[in-house]
């Protein structure tokens, strides 16, 4: 069970979904998906409803199998629910023993009504199914009722956009028009091998969400610049600094060597067909120095350089709904000591008069704001003015959240 997996193998979601069978394709698959991620979506809710019923921790398969029921009563009507126990527990048979079956049977029959009778107005962390930790962080950040619409944010099923870079492209009917320029919705019953698959291949688009112009954006590097762009990995923000310098210049994309770098080089390959000049260093970015460029032919220092940082992910848990799951409360600090070395690190690169764009996923001040202060006070940031900046909160923006922030190196 993909559920029993991700909760037993130290998983990422998509690596998880990754483990179905070649052969489970078209809606069968689709189908597992849905009910894993909805399983994780609804977890920390169905979680709450069903520990009261138990004595002691299940078992992981048993534990399991009362998250997916969890979701499906709470996403199906009331007459299903007979028909969702039993089919819950006939499907026990071949994982459990008849004992945790019969107990399988008499928890499913009361976790209707358990769930229902969670109160979003005393217990908005159970009812919207997050850690209470983070409900109670962002209360005391935000505010109620910002928190609750982002609470309810988090909970909707995320759509997808693709980026179309060419104004002049022609645009197939199961694409529709966003707010965001260059953004298009991607209809449900699109064929994404017959129909989006050409056009990423194309270099025509690339399947993102709109909270990733910001960065790229801000920067706004020109033709035939020098540009950077460091934790580059998977490329997507390396395209888009491509597009800005409308394929002319100098792209070096920047990121730790591993499976992630494989991901950079097949999206490059796309890139390097365009005419721009682009590369690829593998270092870690708290190690590189100037002599590593120097050392393979490339600038030591660069007009316009983009750091995409590490971040808790709060500001995309729509779309990566097990960021709830993994995220606990001593990551935020750590992902924000982590970004400020990051961030140092990235400013000896940027020439004289040159600009660098910081960047996160995430929605909390400790990893954008505050980071950003630091670092105006540190020795590295000394040379540098804040310009402009840019937050994403999902519930406003309609978007993942994000952070963006655009520094000048000062000339003297």
């Amino acid at each position: 069970m993909l559920v029993e997996a991700y909760f037993t193998r130290n998983l990422k979601a998509d690596q998880v979904l990754n483990l179905l069978p070649d052969n489970f394709s078209g809606q069968r698959r689709a189908s597992c998906q849905s009910l894993f991620l909805g399983a994780l979506r609804h977890g920390h809710r169905s979680q709450s409803a069903f520990k009261p019923l138990l004595r002691k921790s299940p078992k992981p398969t048993v534990e399991a199998i009362l998250l997916v029921a969890g979701y499906e009563f709470y996403s199906e009507p009331e007459e299903r629910h007979p028909k969702i126990v039993h089919h819950a527990v006939e499907r026990s048979g071949k994982l459990v023993n008849r004992f945790e079956k019969g107990f399988l049977n008499a928890i499913l029959r009361k976790l209707p009504a358990a769930i229902a009778s969670i109160d979003e107005a005393t217990t908005p962390a159970d009812f919207h199914s997050h850690p209470d930790w983070l409900v109670k962080r962002w209360l005391n950040e935000f505010g109620d009722e910002r928190t609750h619409a982002l609470l309810r944010w988090n909970q909707k099923i995320p759509g997808n956009t693709i980026r179309i870079y060419d104004e002049n492209e022609q645009i197939p009917d199961f694409l529709s028009p966003t707010q965001w320029t260059g953004f298009y919705a991607i209809s449900k019953s699109a064929n994404w091998q017959e129909q989006i698959v050409p056009l990423l291949q194309a270099r025509k688009a690339y399947v993102k969400d709109p909270s990733t112009r910001l960065a790229p954006t801000l920067l706004a590097p020109k033709p035939g610049m020098d540009v950077l762009d460091l934790c580059a990995a998977p490329g997507g923000k390396s395209f888009d600094l491509a597009n800005h310098m409308q394929h002319s210049g100098r792209l070096v994309s920047a990121d730790l060597p591993g499976n992630r770098i494989v991901r950079l080089k097949e999206n490059l390959e796309l890139l390097a067909q365009s005419g721009i000049k682009s590369r690829i260093v593998e270092a870690d970015l708290l190690e590189l120095s100037p002599g590593v460029f120097l050392a393979q032919d490339l600038p030591d220092a660069y007009d316009a350089v983009l750091l995409d940082a590490p971040c808790s992910n709060t500001g995309v848990i729509q779309r990566r709904t097990d960021v709830k799951w993994r995220l606990r409360p001593k990551d935020i600090k750590l992902c924000a000591q982590l970004q400020f070395e990051l961030l140092n690190a990235s400013a000896k690169f940027v020439k004289a008069g040159g600009k660098l764009t910081y960047s996160t996923c995430s929605i909390e001040k400790q990893e954008n704001q505050d980071v950003v202060e630091r670092f105006l006070d540190s020795e590295s940031g000394t040379d540098f003015t804040l310009i402009e900046s840019e937050i994403s909160y999902p519930w406003e923006t309609g978007h993942d959240g994000a952070g963006a922030f655009l520094f000048a190196r000062n000339t003297g």
